[in-house]
Formats: structure tokens, C-alpha cells, sequence
């Protein structure tokens, strides 16, 4: 029987497959050593380990990406964290490479385990983890309650963009023209996106609770490929339940606020 999306309720998960946070902890010179030192570890095809499991044995020779990243961690700071702002940011940077990432039950393992995925690939990956905790450095992360503040006021700008039925996209190509009279959902935030802050980043806070309420609520979510694009596009999506997915998004976003 179809569940309503304005419920929302989130489904349970299995143990094996916790949900991945979304946090963006800020990040330290440390952090670049960890990106550098990692990159040194996984130096050759031969060190890498093509099966993850998240398991890393202190005198393994074959490593994954997630247990160079553990073992670098490890050696810099001596403290290894499974959410630690290195290992986030990873996260994001598969985001950002790989188009299967929406597929992965967990990213690093499964960027790590994807049989398209090139010891080149890995190699990348920690060089852009590098070059992107240099740039948050120079630039200077905004504080948190910055961050969570401006997605709020997306979430809202998002709702009041695609405010009526006549207004929305339903067949998404994720092309959104400034000057076009119909969204979709992705094009709703791209939009908003802009407008609140002056850029759009598909991977930020509004955008990314957008996907989790997708993928633990929407009837079809195991047919899905692109969460936003085929949701949006799902024939059995209506204007209600998109209404309700930014409401739900805003809600989420507000019980982050500190009190």
C-alpha cells in the first residue's frame, strides 16, 4: 500500500546499513596532512584493497580508501574518527566524482568496491580531498549556525518558488534556465539556492535532507537512480507531496538549531 509522503515517516534501517551523516565538521591543518599522508599510503596499485569492508587490521599491507584515510589519520593525529572532517569531506569529493554515488550504502566503501572505479580514480580523489581542505582553510569555513541559518531560508525560498502546480517541471533534466517558468524540484533549490546565498552547491544541507526524506520515504525509492530527478518525475509524485518535501526539509533543518 502506497505511504503518503506527507507522513514522511523514516523507515527503520538495518544494522548493516546506518544512515552516513551529513555533517561538515570544520577542518585543520591536520586534515591536509591526513589527505597528503593517505595519498603516500595508497601509492600503487598493488597496496590497494579492492574489497572494503571498513575493517582496517593495524598490519594490513592492502588498504581501501577508507583504511588509508583511517591509518593516515591515525598516524597524524593519532585520534581516528569515522565522521572526522577529513573523512566527510572525502565523502563529499565521491559526491562530487563518481555518478553511481546515490547507488552506495556507504560512499568511500562503495567508490572503493565499484568494479568502474580505477586506481587513478582513488589517486584523484585524495588529491581533490587535499585540494579541498587548502581552499576551506584560505577561505574560512562560515560558522555552523551561518551555514544552518542560510539552508533554513533556502528551504523556505525553495517552497515559495514552486508555490503552486501550475508552476512546476515535472519532467527534470537538472538544466534549470534562470528565465524558465515551470521547476521542477531541483531546479526549485538551484533557484532558491542562488537567491539566499548567490550560489548553488548540490551537496549542501537543504538540498542533501531533500535526498535522505526521499530515500527513506518516497513508495518508488528503490526504482530511483537520481533521487531528486526521478521523484520529481515519478508519475506518482503530486504537487502535495513536493509541497511537503520542503516543508519536511525545513522542518529537519530547524530542529538542528541550537537552543
Amino acid at each position: 500500500m502506497r505511504v503518503p509522503i506527507v507522513l514522511l515517516a523514516i523507515l527503520p534501517l538495518t544494522a548493516q546499513q546506518p544512515p552516513e551523516s551529513e555533517a561538515r565538521p570544520p577542518v585543520t591543518k591536520a586534515d591536509v596532512q591526513i589527505a597528503k599522508r593517505a595519498r603516500e599510503i595508497l601509492d600503487s596499485p598493488s597496496k590497494w584493497n579492492r574489497a572494503d569492508t571498513r575493517v582496517c587490521p593495524a598490519d594490513a599491507k592492502t588498504f581501501s580508501l577508507y583504511c588509508a584515510l583511517e591509518k593516515a589519520t591515525q598516524e597524524v593525529s593519532g585520534n581516528f574518527e569515522h565522521r572526522g572532517a577529513a573523512m566527510q569531506e572525502a565523502r563529499f569529493v565521491i559526491e562530487a566524482v563518481a555518478p553511481n554515488w546515490e547507488s552506495y550504502d556507504h560512499r568511500l566503501m562503495g567508490y572503493n568496491n565499484d568494479p568502474a572505479t580505477t586506481f587513478a580514480d582513488i589517486q584523484r580523489v585524495l588529491q581533490l580531498l587535499e585540494t579541498r581542505i587548502a581552499k576551506r582553510l584560505a577561505e574560512g569555513d562560515p560558522t555552523p549556525a551561518q551555514t544552518l541559518a542560510a539552508e533554513i531560508q533556502v528551504a523556505k525560498r525553495a517552497r515559495q518558488i514552486l508555490d503552486s502546480e501550475a508552476k512546476w517541471n515535472r519532467a527534470c533534466t537538472q538544466v534549470c534556465p534562470a528565465d524558465a517558468r515551470t521547476v521542477s524540484i531541483y531546479c526549485a533549490f538551484s533557484m532558491a539556492a542562488r537567491d539566499v546565498t548567490g550560489v548553488f552547491d548540490n551537496r549542501t544541507a537543504a538540498i542533501r535532507e531533500a535526498r535522505a526524506i526521499i530515500s527513506q520515504s518516497a513508495p518508488n525509492r528503490e526504482k530511483y537512480q537520481a533521487l531528486l530527478v526521478d521523484y520529481n518525475n515519478d508519475p506518482t509524485t503530486t504537487f502535495a507531496d513536493v509541497q511537503a518535501l520542503f516543508q519536511k526539509v525545513e522542518e529537519r533543518l530547524a530542529k538542528r538549531e541550537p537552543h
